[in-house]
């Protein structure tokens, strides 16, 4: 397994990674989100790659319009098929250090399904809001922070 920073050409691999999750995890109304943050927000975007293929992608941002400022993770996904290997856990043990390292003492916020929100629990994530289908028909919105 590798993490690097995603490039133009791991476009497809992340869309089709994407549009595999719809509907239980994304809702097809979300794509053009994925599409502006990848544009906007390069430096700070990742893949996993197994043996030389794409099975995995996720970010960070900074959130520079909340007081006090806070780092999100971002459109982290995983290939149905690779699943249950702990690429997800390594992933997001990843995205939460170099969230730390680049903004030191910030919380780390997300935005997640209801089901995901059990997996980031068990890094330590206290989910502060939910709103039944706040992301589409049957995909609540659960709003989680992980306290610097």
């Amino acid at each position: 397994m590798l993490i690097r920073k995603y490039t133009k050409s791991d476009l497809d691999d992340v869309v089709s990674i994407f549009r595999s999750k719809i509907p239980k995890y994304f809702s097809e109304e979300e794509e053009p989100g994925l599409f502006n943050f990848i544009n906007e927000r390069l430096d700070d975007y990742y893949v996993v790659e197994v043996e030389g293929g794409v099975v995995g992608a996720g970010g960070i941002a900074l959130n520079e319009d909340v007081d006090p400022q806070t780092v999100s993770l971002c459109w982290g996904m995983i290939r149905e098929d690779h699943l249950g290997t702990g690429l997800g856990k390594a992933l997001t043990a990843f995205r939460i250090e170099t969230a730390q390292e680049k903004y030191p003492g910030l919380t780390i916020t997300i935005g997640t399904s209801q089901h995901t929100e059990g997996f980031y629990h068990k890094f330590g994530f206290v989910t502060v809001e939910h709103t039944v289908n706040g992301y589409g028909s049957g995909i609540d919105m659960c709003r989680m922070r992980l306290d610097a």
